[in-house]
């Protein structure tokens, strides 16, 4: 059923009082902290450029009802309905540039199109103004989720389609590399089953064949060549180099997965791998350009689990206990075939993130060897959450299973060790703690969700500045990482009782 004005106002309503009880609950201290009242002053800007936007949608789609245009009013009262602060979410943006509205439609149907362009186009522009005061206040990773929402709106805008790392060409949207690909010579065009190849080429993949060092084979022929993972297929796109001896189609399948899941999480965690002045540039049009492409993220997929055990067992006695693995010292990620698991991608999306966060800089360094390891595993579960459908991307899940177990074990099992110790915990005591590593593993989770959510992101930026100080390069050894009491402006003791009360409100409102 699609929801009324009415049902929609109620929504918005009842998420902006959970938002006032965690405010209440959490015993926050806004009005002891300037930068957290900047947050709300900014956040309440949002919120009415959105509810302004919403009730001019409401009485567009009560339009679309009145002329019995069903699936118009439909969508709209779609685009009106708030997003779950309990999620971050971008959305799939069209690669092609939008085309005009016609001229010759009758009067209803292109008053109502119009009117729904020049809306969504105003929001956009609105939206973008907030996010450069955003980003001016000190909040980078919210300045980059309102320009994502820009991108939504307008998907022709200009700016922000250059801040998420897109270019025009002709009349579609590409990233550099798709551009590079699709102007080489001869022209590469994507397929979902085969990759990058040249154009033509595709006619003679489409009847079965395949191109093997300068010859053609059937696709039977090359299988049996390249079942041996010396000879693995490679598969490369923008970001990504995948070897895989499974099968061409599933070496894509990888590939186009962690080029989605990479955006995703590159436009989340900006803050990370960019400083501050690097921000400002980017938003100013003015992001330097690398003379050379980066050095690709390289991923090895096996096709069973014995082969990944016999490739990995001497460097890692205990291999045969893991799912996959980024392995430091060869910079590379692990996997193998698991068609068993329930979520077979959760563990490429939890190795991929300890991938981006160690691969930002050349050196090689020990992370989190004395403290703070929490974070460095609480982050790639969260990031297990991620997921992807036709309309785009999302991330933070309550009912994921990572997120449920947080909860029981908290407030179920009673389980939880105060943050000041468990960020005292480096890699060894974290790892060595056999009895209760799950549920440590379950209580970072819990945490980085709250850090990454709580009132909307208030101590998300805190965070991100938190884990990349866990990552520099640490020249003098003796500079301590700045610990999140001094980062969010929190006591820890308040930060564990917001933490609680936080986790209450999710399993009142999302547990069964």
């Amino acid at each position: 059923m699609i929801p009324d004005a009415d049902r929609i106002l109620n929504r918005r309503v009842a998420w902006l009082l959970a938002l006032s009880l965690l405010q209440f609950q959490g015993m926050t201290v806004c009005a002891q902290q300037p930068e957290n009242a900047r947050l709300l002053k900014l956040q309440q800007e949002q919120r009415q450029l959105s509810t302004r936007f919403a009730d001019a949608l409401l009485k567009l789609a009560a339009f679309c009802d009145e002329k019995q245009f069903v699936e118009p009013a439909e969508r709209i009262r779609r685009l009106a309905n708030p997003v779950d602060p309990q999620l971050l979410v971008s959305h799939q943006l069209p690669s092609t540039v939008q085309e005009e509205i016609p001229i010759g439609l009758p009067a209803d149907q292109r008053h109502w199109q119009v009117q729904l362009r020049h809306l969504q186009t105003k929001y956009a522009r609105d939206i973008y103004i907030l996010s450069r005061s955003v980003l001016h206040n000190g909040f980078p990773s919210y300045a980059l989720d309102l320009v994502r929402e820009v991108a939504f709106h307008d998907p022709d805008h200009k700016q922000a389609r250059d801040l998420l790392g897109y270019v025009r060409y002709g009349d579609l949207w590409v990233t550099p590399f798709e551009k590079s690909r699709l102007s080489a010579s001869p022209k590469q065009v994507w397929h979902e089953q085969y990759g990058w190849i040249p154009e033509v080429y595709l006619k003679r993949y489409e009847q079965g064949q395949r191109r093997y060092r300068k010859r053609w084979l059937s696709a039977a022929q090359e299988a049996e060549i390249r079942s041996d993972f010396r000879n693995a297929w490679q598969v490369r796109t923008g970001h990504f180099l995948v070897k895989t001896n499974h099968s061409l189609e599933q070496g894509v399948k990888v590939a186009s997965t962690l080029e989605d899941f990479r955006r995703f999480f590159f436009q989340t965690f900006v803050a990370y791998f960019n400083t501050p002045q690097q921000i400002q540039q980017i938003f100013s049009g003015k992001k330097s350009r690398s003379r050379r492409p980066p050095r690709p993220y390289e991923v090895h997929f096996f096709r069973t689990r014995a082969e990944y055990n016999e490739k990995l067992v001497s460097a890692i006695p205990q291999i045969a206990i893991t799912n996959g693995l980024y392995y430091t010292p060869d910079r590379t990620s692990y996997f193998f075939d698991n068609p068993a698991a329930d979520r077979q991608f959760d563990t490429l999306y939890h190795e991929a993130t300890h991938q981006f966060l160690y691969e930002n800089v050349l050196a090689e360094r020990p992370i989190a060897e004395h403290a703070n390891f929490w974070i460095v595993e609480g982050l790639a579960c969260y990031m297990e959450s991620f997921r992807t459908d036709g309309d785009g991307f999302s991330v933070g899940d309550p009912q994921h299973i990572r997120f449920r177990a947080a909860r029981h074990r908290l407030l179920n099992d009673k389980y939880y060790v105060p943050l000041e110790e468990f960020s005292a915990q480096g890699l060894k005591a974290f790892q060595s703690d056999l009895k209760n590593i799950s549920k440590n593993y379950s209580q970072a989770s819990g945490l980085t969700h709250f850090f990454m959510h709580y009132e909307n992101g208030r101590y998300r930026d805190a965070l991100i500045t938190h884990l990349r100080e866990i990552y520099r390069v640490r020249r003098n050894k003796r500079i301590p990482v700045p610990k999140l009491d001094e980062l969010t402006g929190v006591a820890f003791g308040d930060l564990d009782r917001q933490y609680i009360a936080y986790m209450k409100w999710m399993q009142d409102e999302y547990d069964d």
